[in-house]
């Protein structure tokens, strides 16, 4: 039990936390899953003013935040030395930043925090790095990247941070109409292999039967409409198939929010749809999911590897090693989407 004097040094500390600039990560991956760290700094600081320095590249999934915030982007290759860092803050129009926080390995990043004129400086210590922080944490190793943010939040508040904090995103609107009456689950085709769509998942969509199934792409939208037609003329005539094209990742987010599953290889669009509320399945194959698996998010998730096609749901420290690319057994994976999306 918080009592009255920690009560008041709290809303004395977080009262004098007034404008916060953070720097994203460039990697959308990394970026989605410092959601669960931006919403705990949020709640921490409810007053602040937050500003998020954030690639150009896939910028709206920040509005999948449910609070308001300013955002300024830049390109790739911006921030190439202290001297870009010094011509960016001159221009951004931030001011008076009283909390700014790097997430990303980059010296230039933390120069970025000095430019601004930030009181408090905070950042993984690292290298060089420790010269431009005066709030730092050593990054871990082999640990979960939603981890590796909160070592520095522990590290701000210099307490205990509870980790196991669960979110999700705003509420969102259907894309896909009849979602309720005519309720479907969504999968993504994506990655392609030596420019082809993979076989398994023809094998995967035949066990189906009377479902109304979307299909999408995570990336290469452009190339897999070019495989699209030959792909669809190879499945089971016993389902119904809705080829979804997006603009935005908003739009793909309201599409997976009210799927009634989701099937996914791992990547950005795993943490996008358990992010949304969706129950998701992962197929795990060249990536760890110790590190990167999406399991701060308000949903149910089921994790596969293609090596040993059991649950996995744990956030202990990783091992490092990879799993070498594997065929899934594809009969495995429609049952545990017929038992897991309760599919008839």
């Amino acid at each position: 039990m918080v009592v009255s004097s920690e009560q008041d040094s709290v809303t004395s500390e977080s009262d004098s936390i007034k404008v916060i600039a953070i720097k994203l990560p460039f990697d959308l991956q990394e970026r989605l899953l410092s959601f669960p760290f931006l919403h705990a700094l949020k709640e921490r600081y409810s007053r602040a003013e937050i500003h998020f320095i954030t690639p150009r590249k896939n910028i709206e999934v920040l509005n999948l935040l449910p609070f308001t915030a300013y955002y300024h982007e830049f390109d790739e290759d911006e921030f190439k030395t202290v001297f870009d860092v010094h011509r960016f803050a001159a221009n951004a129009k931030i001011f008076n930043v009283d909390l700014y926080i790097s997430l990303t390995n980059s010296f230039v990043d933390g120069c970025l925090g000095i430019a601004l004129r930030a009181k408090k400086r905070l950042g993984f210590s690292d290298g060089w790095k420790t010269l431009v922080f005066n709030e730092k944490a050593p990054r871990p190793h082999g640990q979960h990247i939603s981890d590796d943010f909160f070592a520095l939040y522990r590290a701000h508040l210099g307490e205990y941070v509870n980790t196991k904090l669960k979110v999700m995103s705003r509420e969102l609107t259907p894309v896909i109409g009849d979602w309720d009456s005519l309720p479907y689950i969504a999968i993504n085709l994506s990655p392609l292999r030596e420019a082809s769509i993979e076989d398994e998942w023809i094998e995967f969509i035949s066990h189906f039967e009377n479902q109304r199934i979307i299909l999408f792409s995570s990336d290469e939208q452009e190339k897999m409409q070019v495989l699209m037609d030959p792909f669809l003329a190879k499945l089971s005539k016993k389902n119904i198939y809705v080829n979804f094209v997006y603009k935005s990742w908003i739009d793909l987010a309201k599409m997976l929010a009210f799927a009634k599953g989701v099937v996914t290889y791992n990547g950005p669009v795993a943490s996008l749809s358990a992010y949304t509320g969706s129950k998701t399945i992962i197929l795990y194959d060249q990536e760890d999911p110790q590190r990167y698996g999406p399991f701060y998010f308000l949903s149910d998730i089921v994790i596969m590897g293609a090596n040993n096609p059991t649950l996995v749901n744990s956030t202990e420290a990783s091992s490092g090693v990879l799993k070498k690319r594997a065929t899934f057994n594809m009969t495995e994976v429609f049952s545990k989407a017929m038992d897991f999306f309760r599919l008839e």
